[in-house]
């Protein structure tokens, strides 16, 4: 199957939206993966819903829906031996679920790492937007990410998987895997114009 060109993953940290549309001005995407709370909130379409906490999906679907806000995504988290039993849902089944672990990974690198991760498997670049992997404020509560040192282990075991192919707006991120710049981004138009494609289900 063809990978999509370019796809735009959308964290949690504060000023997520702004990167957001900061990447969209730069290139427009072929898909977009919003994380967790991000999909309750980005008022226009996106394409999967991704996170690691399957137990909080039906719950932020339903949120969504108060606001108002479009439909049409599909959902996809972990594999099930993956997740915790206290994390399992019996009234939430995900359109797809993708391994949280690269090869060599034992620990997870966070929700937004895993968009990532997830998203690699459907294009051939991915731009990160709010996924700095600070202590930068969440965008909704306003809190530090306290836990962030607990998914610094993964990140480093995932960085040999991104590097080339994935690209940050912020943060640690960026620092470790370089911004989007108009020659990479001109790489990724060389790909060839596939538009949007069909994706895993």
């Amino acid at each position: 199957m063809a990978l999509a060109q370019l796809g735009l993953v959308i964290g949690c940290a504060e000023g997520n939206f702004d990167e957001a549309r900061a990447a969209i001005a730069l290139q427009k995407p072929d898909l977009i993966y919003c994380v967790k709370l991000a999909g309750v909130h980005w008022p226009e379409p996106f394409d999967w819903w991704v996170g690691l906490h399957p137990e909080w999906m039906t719950g932020y679907m339903q949120q969504r829906a108060a606001l108002g806000h479009p439909r049409g995504f599909r959902t996809a988290t972990c594999l099930e031996k993956e997740l915790d039993p206290r994390k399992k849902d019996d009234t939430f089944e995900p359109d797809r679920r993708v391994s949280y672990r690269w090869p060599g990974m034992n620990s997870s690198a966070s929700s937004g790492i895993f968009a990532a991760k997830v998203a690699l498997e459907d294009c051939e670049r991915v731009i990160l937007a709010g996924v700095p992997m600070t202590k930068s404020k969440h965008f909704t509560r306003g809190r530090e990410w306290s836990l962030l040192d607990s998914f610094l282990v993964g990140l480093k075991e995932s960085i040999p998987h991104m590097t080339g192919r994935v690209r940050s707006m912020s943060g640690r991120t960026a620092e470790l895997l370089g911004r989007p710049d108009p020659k990479w981004l001109s790489e990724v138009r060389n790909v060839g114009d596939m538009g949007r494609v069909q994706t895993p289900a």
